[in-house]
């Protein structure tokens, strides 16, 4: 089976000579070049090739830490660096990022097929032993995927949605791992959705994203009580010039090897800090309500995106937020509209139901299970939970508020409280509604027993003016009645020459057949005699 390879490189020229020369060996494939860092990481997750060659001048982000992230993801996958410098640091720094050996520039024939057939050796037998002790799924904690969320306009819910998302998930999964960052660096609003109390934003960490470590993360993120993490922006508006694109790299880099899910608000100002998140993101999310306006919005925003080359409209998805049955654009026409292709997911319009959560500054006070419901097929959709151990189903949704309510503190009873009085009037009312329900369906029956005495009587009338004797007149009126009624009704013939007839029935109780009351219905007629 021919091993399959993945270039990453920027220089035409240098792509073409290693096409060319690896064409040649024949247990070999080129599946695919990519020309940025982020086009090199989709097609190594999509093709899993055995050997992977990177460029060390790829970019946008730093060769050597796509490489090692790369060995977290895919450890079957070998890495062989591409280098016109041959000096020792840049071999050291090479080695240190996991790759397996260095090719040096310009291109040796010999020394391309030796590195490769090493490399493809050695993926081979670190996927035997993957798949043996089988851990090679690829769920390798320590790359996280990062979302990007980004509003169309202002005030369509970017903050919100990221952040309760982030909350849900790390509700739903308590072993993941989720950090929310906060770039909407002049306008943010996490701070004022989850309250925090910061000292270190993320403004701190841009000014030694040179000297980023470990620890110097660690410090400036805020560890909520409920187990989200928060990178926050500058409480000084000044500081906001320190966060610069290369900074913002370095800073993303670095907290992908910590955090299993990192939610990036980067939000609705298309600036050079967010155009570079915007570009180095695995799923970059466009939220937009159901108005024209921030669907052209939407268009400028992807428009600018493109034309600064930082991401297609197509691989933007489109979520759409606050959706309600009488708006005038509704989903399937926001889609047509849409230059991007619109999620499948639809989040609800919940009004004010979210005003005491936001007051409060408590997520989990949002008691809408459609809400979280909505998240939950958001999150799954872009596949920021797919690494979620146990998902839950949407029957578990409508237990959750249930689940939470009960973990909130109890609260004593409050002044003039009427829970429970709803039912208590309701037992005390239905006697009395039971009792004129009955009264109603006696009066129904009352005026059925007239309308068939009515019909007796003038089928009697006809009986007799067809000179009919009176078993023939009495069975005439019986017939119109219910079997249950017959027996109790009373048919005379009566004035000179037969010339009227009398009717009189009992009114049954409730129903007929069963009981009878004391009072009864008469109806006389006159008789027509024929000539």
């Amino acid at each position: 089976m021919a091993g399959i390879v993945v270039i990453g490189c920027a220089d035409q020229s240098l792509a073409y000579e290693l096409r060319a020369q690896l064409a040649e060996a024949a247990d070999v494939e080129v599946v695919a070049v990519a020309e940025t860092t982020t086009e090199l990481t989709a097609l190594v997750l999509a093709h899993e090739p055995q050997v992977v060659l990177v460029h060390d001048q790829l970019g946008p982000e730093p060769a050597h830490q796509v490489i090692r992230d790369l060995g977290l993801r895919r450890p079957a996958s070998v890495a062989l660096v591409v280098s016109s410098d041959n000096d020792p640091e840049s071999l050291s720094a090479a080695m240190d990022a996991g790759a397996r050996g260095v090719v040096a520039y310009p291109l040796a024939y010999a020394e391309v097929q030796q590195r490769v057939v090493n490399a493809l050796e050695w993926s081979r037998h670190m996927g035997t032993l993957l798949a043996s002790s089988g851990t090679g799924d690829g769920s390798v904690r320590g790359r996280a995927t990062v979302v990007a969320v980004a509003g169309s306009k202002g005030g369509v819910g970017t903050t919100t949605i990221a952040t309760h998302l982030c909350w849900d998930i790390r509700r739903e999964v308590p072993a993941h791992k989720v950090l929310v960052v906060d770039l909407d660096l002049e306008k943010g609003d996490v701070s004022s959705l989850v309250a925090a109390r910061y000292r270190s934003s993320v403004a701190d960490l841009a000014k030694v994203s040179q000297d980023l470590s470990v620890r110097t993360v660690q410090d400036a993120v805020f560890e909520h009580e409920s187990g989200l993490h928060l990178l926050l922006p500058p409480e000084d508006v000044r500081e906001v010039e320190f966060v610069t694109p290369a900074a913002v790299r370095q800073i993303i880099a670095l907290l992908r090897q910590q955090y299993d899910l990192v939610v990036i608000d980067v939000g609705a100002h298309v600036t050079p800090v967010q155009a570079a998140v915007v570009e180095i993101a695995a799923e970059v999310v466009a939220v937009v309500t159901p108005d024209l306006v921030s669907l052209r919005a939407l268009r400028r925003n992807l428009g600018w995106w493109e034309s600064l080359a930082v991401r297609k409209p197509e691989n933007v998805h489109v979520l759409l937020n606050r959706h309600n049955r009488s708006d005038e654009v509704q989903p399937e026409t926001a889609r047509r509209i849409s230059p991007a292709p619109l999620l499948q997911t639809v989040m609800p319009d919940l009004g004010r139901r979210l005003e005491r959560a936001t007051n409060s500054r408590s997520p989990e006070l949002v008691d809408d299970a459609a809400w979280w419901k909505a998240l939950r097929a958001f999150g799954r959709e872009i596949g920021a939970v797919r690494r979620a151990a146990q998902p839950a189903g949407p029957d578990d949704v409508a237990g959750l508020v249930e689940a939470e309510s009960r973990r909130r503190p109890r609260r004593g009873p409050r002044r003039g409280d009427d829970t429970g009085s709803a039912s208590v009037d309701l037992l005390g009312v239905l006697p009395w509604l039971a009792l004129v329900c009955a009264l109603l369906w006696q009066l129904g029956v009352t005026g059925m027993t007239y309308v068939w005495t009515g019909h007796a009587a003038s089928a009697a009338a006809r009986s007799v003016a067809l000179h009919a004797d009176d078993a023939t007149v009495r069975q005439a009126a019986q017939d119109v009645f219910p079997a249950g009624m017959r027996a109790r009704l009373d048919v005379g013939v009566g004035g000179p020459d037969r010339s009227s007839v009398s009717v009189a029935a009992q009114v049954p109780l409730m129903m007929p057949g069963v009981f009878s009351t004391p009072w009864d219905v008469r109806v006389d007629r006159q008789v027509v005699s024929e000539p």
